[in-house]
Order: structure tokens, then sequence, then C-alpha cells
């Protein structure tokens, strides 16, 4: 007998987009919202004696499926995932004799190639597993966000060629070792300079066309390719300390924003996740004052692309040996 506490998210690497492949790692996903979606076609016409639509006039179209996980950025195993976020992936690397290994992760002018199969386990009220699997997964937005108070999120938005009910239910298999990073291990700096920041955010577009459906006896779509620019923007929260920040909005400078995240040690080494934007600008705003608060400036920025850096590159530091 199942309860929704066997309910789990399980995930594979596909060799071939939208074939599917055992599904080799669980993941602690805080929601569920997978989703079929469907279109429907509707004939209409002069009739005499019509009541309404006839029912051998409308017909269902498999139009795919979009998913989300959304999961607390835990310190073993994110890598399968984040391989499917940034067209460059080197590692993992060991790090001199000891247990740790970085994965660096870097965005390029192609988006990753990656499409994955998941598989959501979910209990019916009769106290079944039922299994839902969604090959041809290819994730086409990130986030990662930290607010004091609460642990470093990730969310991966995924567009699905289909979804089945008929593949096997798998079983989740988790990252051995491994925990959550919190707001108390993250440390931001703006130009090389520690700002005190109360949230972080990124988030990333990956400007993929996802209806590429095509007249060949079939309704599923290929592989989403880029299509157009991708987007990569960012928020810091801050008290109101001075107006370095804002006399940077004004003048349009161009300045590297760093997020590190720096967990348990790893024999002479530490879990890291730590995020670099070498060129970003800031799009406002002016800060706000308050009769019942102090004042803080919100600090959103776009990431740009200085011509020599990656955009945007992730390292990951853990002991997993292969992502």
């Amino acid at each position: 007998m199942s309860s929704i506490l066997d309910q789990g998210i399980l995930v594979g690497k596909e060799t071939t987009y939208g074939t599917p492949v055992t599904l080799a790692r669980g993941y602690e996903a805080q929601s569920d919202t997978w989703q079929r979606s469907q279109d429907a076609l509707e004939s209409v016409g002069f009739r005499a004696g019509a009541q309404t639509l006839r029912s051998d006039r409308r017909r269902q179209i498999n139009m795919g499926a979009e998913g989300t996980i959304e999961m607390d950025a835990m310190s073993s195993g994110l890598g399968l995932l984040l391989q499917g976020v940034f067209g460059s992936v080197a590692g993992p690397t060991q790090i001199g004799a000891t247990t740790a290994y970085t994965s660096t992760f870097a965005t390029t002018s192609d988006a990753s190639a990656i499409s994955f199969t998941i598989q959501k386990l979910i209990t019916t009220n009769a106290a079944a597993l039922q299994a839902f699997t969604y090959h041809g997964a290819v994730i086409t937005d990130f986030e990662l966000s930290q607010d004091v108070g609460g642990f470093l999120t990730v969310k991966f938005d995924f567009d699905s060629e289909d979804e089945d009910k008929s593949t096997a239910a798998g079983t989740p298999t988790y990252p051995s070792t491994g925990a959550p990073f919190d707001w108390t291990q993250a440390a931001i700096t703006v130009a090389g300079t520690a700002i005190e920041a109360t949230a972080f955010s990124f988030t990333a577009d990956m400007g993929l066309k996802t209806d590429r459906r095509f007249l060949r006896s079939s309704a599923l779509k290929s592989q989403p390719k880029r299509a157009a620019m991708p987007e990569y923007a960012g928020e810091i929260s801050a008290e109101f300390t001075n107006t370095t920040q804002y006399d940077a909005f004004v003048a349009g400078t161009i300045f590297a924003v760093t997020a590190t995240w720096t967990g348990a040690a790893i024999d002479t080494e530490n879990e890291v996740v730590s995020l670099t934007l070498p060129a970003c600008q800031y799009d406002g705003s002016t800060p706000e004052g308050s009769i019942d608060d102090l004042t803080m400036q919100t600090l959103p920025f776009k990431v740009l692309h200085n011509g020599t850096d990656a955009a945007a590159t992730l390292a990951y530091t853990s002991v997993d040996t292969a992502l």
C-alpha cells in the first residue's frame, strides 16, 4: 500500500531526444506542476438538424506536456540537471588528491542539447502508486534564489515532447550524501565588493522554440532549438546605506556580480555553489523611504556578454564523481 510519502520525481538523461531512458536519479521536488497539453480541433459547418457540435467532429491532439522541478539546492546530485541549463559543461574534475570534484557550467552561443526522461510518482486515493512519464523533457527556464531565513532554491522549467502512463514506475535513487545550502552560507559581491544583501536571484530564459511540429503523420514535435536571444537577469535586495549602487544605475556602469554558497568541508575543500556574472548593468531603481522600516533598495540587473567571458558561469563542488 502506497501513501503520499511514496511520491517522487525521477530523472534520467536521454541519449536520443524523446527516447525514454532508465530513471537514474531521485530529486526532492517540492511541488507537482506537470501537466499534459491537449489541443481540441473542432469542425463546424452548415448541417440541418444540428443541436450542437457533433461528437465525430471534435478531435483531441496531443501537444506534449510542461512541468517544473523546484527544490532546495543540494550539495550533491545537482549536476545532472545543471547540464541541461548551460551550453558548456566541464568535469567533474578532482581537486588534487581530495575527494572533492568540481563541475563547471557556462553559457555559450548554443543552447544545451540535452533532454531528459522525467517520471512523477503520485498516489491515488485508493493508496496505489501511479507513474506519469515525460520524455523529450528540455529545460526552457532556470531560476536560482536565496532569501534571508531560507535555503538556496533552484527551479527548472521543462517542455516535454509527450506524457505517458504506460511506463513502469521506477525506484528513486537519491545521493547518499548531501545537504541543502542555507542563507548563512551565502556571500554576494558587486564589482568585487561584498554587499549585505537580504535577497538574491538569478533567472535564465533559454530562448527556445518549443512548438516545432510538422506534417509528418505524427503530433510529436522535434527537439526545441534556440530561436531567440537568451535572457539572463537577476535581482539584489539590500538596505540603503549609500548611493554607490544608485550611482552605478544612473551611470549605466558595467560590473561583475558573484554569488557563492560555501557548505561543509570535503577534506581540505568545501562544498560550493558559485555563480559568476562578469558583465551586469542595473535596470533601477531609486531607493524608497518608509515610516515603519529601514530604507531598502531593490537592485534588478541584466546580465550581458562582454565578448570574452561566458555571460554566466556556475561552479559546483561536491563529492560527485559523475554528473
